[in-house]
């Protein structure tokens, strides 16, 4: 499986960075594509825990996601298995929001954090299961949500 790998910097500090990626409150203020309003959100922040989300788009349809989180190491790494979901959180593949896939997918999601001066360097390795035509898109949704946390954290 391919990997999409992207490195942001903040000029906040680390455990204002972890706050952001772990507070349901905080998350909500971000955790969506541009023009997605972040409709419901919920952390359970422990190994096996779930992290379920919903992007609305302007038109109303929701997409439902949650992530189970693998690997928590307070405050330089977090990880976890995300999938698509109904709204029950049941996982469902792709296809169900008209996208091309017909299998449910899991895909490993980890973000890195280091700190130096001040500044919060924040790598995100996400698997692709997906081919190539859709890296630009998922690329273009990432850093929309970073630009989202990046506004975030300036105004803390």
């Amino acid at each position: 499986m391919k990997t999409l790998t992207l490195e942001r910097s903040f000029s906040a500090p680390i455990e204002k960075v972890w706050e952001a990626l772990t507070h349901q409150d905080q998350l909500k203020k971000w955790w969506c594509p541009t023009g997605f309003e972040a409709s419901d959100i919920s952390v359970d922040l422990k190994n096996g825990g779930i992290f379920r989300y919903c992007f609305k788009n302007p038109e109303g349809q929701e997409f439902w996601g949650r992530g189970v989180y693998q690997t928590i190491e307070q405050p330089k790494f977090l990880s976890w298995l995300d999938t698509f979901t109904d709204v029950k959180g049941n996982p469902v593949p792709s296809s169900h929001y008209g996208m091309p896939g017909e299998e449910i997918i899991e895909s490993l999601v980890e973000f890195s954090l280091t700190e130096e001066n001040g500044v919060t360097t924040m790598k995100m390795v996400g698997e692709n299961p997906h081919d190539d035509s859709l890296l630009e898109s998922m690329t273009e949704g990432w850093n929309g949500m970073f630009d989202k946390l990046e506004a975030l954290l300036m105004n803390k």
